[in-house]
């Protein structure tokens, strides 16, 4: 039974259409994403949905009992209490019936209550009774006997500590107002949640505690994101906003990319066919119309007058990114030797040692504040550390790219914050921008009149225009939708030179990091692989019970590296960008090592069947007719590459065990 329920709602913006008949409807357990490009209308249809917004045709039904819980974009406020008052409001009912339930108890202890010579004092004393009962179940049900554990467990989750309990909202950054409206609406407990970005404003840490909560969810929520990781990790259906209209597939965002993608092919080969056959149609009608076979003509001209026409598959414009060649640098690019740095009395990071060398993506994590940002400014030279240095090597040229976007002038156009950078014609600059989704008299905006998406855009113009062959990239893909981080992960994976990246998007340094290094609590940790591998690992160490005193004690010895991997007489590790490269020192040859590779390839080969099987069940048109099926296969498929993976490296590994010549240096 529907929760929720959209019915041909349409809404204009003025003369501009955003919303044409929509029609969706909200099951009670269904974990809804909702996706499609910026300024689609995502954000629009949600405010709908959460009744905040008028439209000018259709309605929005809400069933009865339930309520709805809506989390806008950016949403903060300003207050005079602390944040556990703040949170103590969103059981504002449960104390209300606390206050009723004591009234109550005096009454029930009133002596007279129980007095058989009071008339009409036993049915009284009933009737109180039965009120209590009643209010107490309702008591449960709100949330009062356990409020305090859920406040602390949702604000803890998020990000909060102990110590910010007691600090006035007012104080909070915007961030952190965002927080906690996110952890104000969850302890509400609606029905129905209505989530406009939420992991904006969470590190990785927090990302993950919202995505368990929202799996064991029992009730039903719609959620807009550009965070790929979190709607693969929370949903199960896709709701898809494009052209106005919005369709709908089962499934998270891998699995309903995979069946646009199948529904465009099949729609571009029925097209094409369609095509053929009323070219075929016009040619004889053209040929015979005329002649002795008018009759046969016209009645193909009637044919072709019935035909319902198949519209052409048309591909949204997206971003075209690409860096070029650039200029080959030294092998080490970046050498950080033993750097630490502290604000106040809080300690970021101590004695950090890393060789990046030429070609290599390392990937920087951590929670909120922890130091991220602080070491690419240390690395670009914007900011000198307490101990330590930096060196760039060779031939280095540095390309920043800075989460506030500083190197944008507010008063220029984004032609202007093009045009001068190369020596090219204003016809060049504008076929340039285009590339960015600047088009036509978009190109004379000025940049304080720029969305968050646009800013962003037009600094990656500028970065690849600078032609750097290293990156420093501070949360790239901020403010981008879907399609354009799918560009930049392409992009910043095929671009020849060295990424250091700070990035709380899992998706992103999935495709693109080679290593990945952990900065929290003041200490530091490398990690060789992407992203997943880094969880992996993270996993594993904590099934061990590996503490963290261990943890620190490992950076103290200054290696700095899970793994065991250890940097020889102060000197930083230096690791190759190749897979091979980092399995190790070629170790003496071994008859059992060179076994258990083609033992280990066997299984690959074994593998890859499966894979293939697996990838022609995806491209099977009756697959996607049971969702439930359909779910399954894309699940297999995810596992059996997991498999192959680790699979690989297990057989480069052995390959280096079984090296003799000294090929597989670390």
């Amino acid at each position: 039974m529907p929760v929720l329920e959209v019915g041909s709602v349409t809404k204009y913006y003025g003369s501009d259409l955003v919303l044409s008949g929509i029609n969706v409807s909200v099951e009670e357990r269904d974990h809804i994403g909702l996706v499609g490009r910026n300024g689609t209308g995502k954000t629009t249809l949600l405010r709908i949905m959460a009744q905040a917004l008028d439209y000018d045709s259709g309605s929005v039904t809400v069933a009865p009992g339930c309520t709805v819980g809506y989390l806008a974009q950016g949403i903060g406020y300003n207050s005079g209490n602390t944040l556990y008052e703040e949170m103590r409001g969103a059981f504002a009912r449960a104390f209300r019936i606390a206050d009723e339930m004591r009234e109550l108890e005096h009454q029930m202890a009133d002596p007279k209550m129980a007095d058989p010579n009071v008339a009409g004092s036993e049915r009284l004393l009933d009737r109180v009774m039965q009120r209590y009962s009643r209010l107490s179940t309702e008591f449960e049900m709100c949330g009062g006997y356990d409020y305090d554990v859920r406040i602390k467990t949702t604000l803890f989750g998020l990000g909060f500590r102990e110590d910010d309990l007691g600090r006035v909202i007012d104080t909070l950054s915007g961030g952190q107002k965002v927080r906690v409206a996110l952890a104000r609406m969850l302890c509400s407990a609606p029905n129905v949640l209505l989530l406009d970005e939420p992991t904006n404003h969470l590190d990785v840490d927090a990302c993950e505690w919202l995505e368990g909560y929202l799996r064991s969810f029992a009730g039903a929520f719609v959620v807009v994101s550009h965070d790929r990781y979190f709607l693969d990790a929370t949903t199960n259906k896709t709701w898809d906003l494009d052209g106005r209209t919005i369709t709908e597939y089962p499934g998270n965002y891998t699995f309903f990319v995979a069946q646009k993608e199948l529904a465009r092919t099949r729609q571009a080969e029925e097209y094409e066919r369609q095509q053929e056959l009323i070219h075929r149609l016009e040619e004889y009608v053209r040929r015979y119309k005329a002649g002795n076979r008018t009759t046969m003509a016209q009645s193909r001209e009637k044919m072709i007058a019935r035909i319902k026409r198949i519209e052409k598959p048309m591909q949204s414009p997206s971003m075209k990114l690409g860096f070029g060649k650039s200029a080959r640098t030294g092998r080490l690019a970046v050498v950080i030797d033993g750097v630490s740095k502290s604000f106040g009395e809080r300690r970021l990071f101590d004695r950090v040692e890393l060789a990046v060398e030429r070609g290599e993506r390392l990937g920087i994590v951590g929670p909120n504040g922890s130091g991220k940002t602080t070491l690419l400014r240390i690395i670009a030279g914007d900011l000198a550390p307490d101990e330590g240095s930096v060196a760039l090597g060779e031939n280095v040229s540095v390309g920043v790219f800075w989460q506030d976007l500083r190197g944008l002038n507010e008063e220029s156009t984004a032609l202007d914050e093009v045009y001068m950078m190369r020596d090219w014609t204003l016809g060049e600059a504008r076929s340039y921008l285009a590339r960015f989704l600047f088009r036509g008299e978009d190109v004379f905006k000025h940049v304080s009149v720029l969305s968050g998406g646009e800013r962003n855009r037009l600094a990656l113009a500028k970065l690849i225009l600078s032609a750097p062959n290293v990156l420093l990239l501070d949360e790239p893909t901020n403010h981008l939708d879907i399609e354009s981080r799918h560009a930049l992960d392409q992009a910043v994976s095929e671009f020849d030179g060295t990424v250091i990246c700070a990035s709380h998007d899992r998706y992103f340094l999935d495709q693109v990091a080679t290593a990945i290094l952990e900065i929290a609590d003041g200490r530091w940790r490398l990690y060789d692989g992407n992203y997943s591998y880094y969880r992996e690992k993270k996993a594993a160490e904590a099934a061990e019970g590996m503490s963290e005193e261990g943890a620190a004690g490992a950076v103290a010895q200054g290696t700095g590296r899970s793994g065991g991997d250890q940097a020889r007489g102060g000197t930083p590790v230096a690791r190759s960008a190749t897979r091979s490269g980092r399995r190790g020192r070629a170790r003496e040859a071994s008859r059992e090592a060179m076994r258990e590779a083609d033992l280990i390839e066997a299984e690959i080969e074994q593998a890859e069947a499966r894979l293939a099987a697996v990838e022609e069940l995806l491209a099977s048109e009756g697959l996607y007719s049971d969702g439930e099926r359909a779910r399954e296969v894309v699940t297999e498929h995810r596992a059996i590459i997991e498999e192959l993976e680790k699979l690989y490296e297990a057989w480069e590994a052995a390959l280096c065990e079984a090296e003799t010549t000294g090929g597989c240096e670390d």
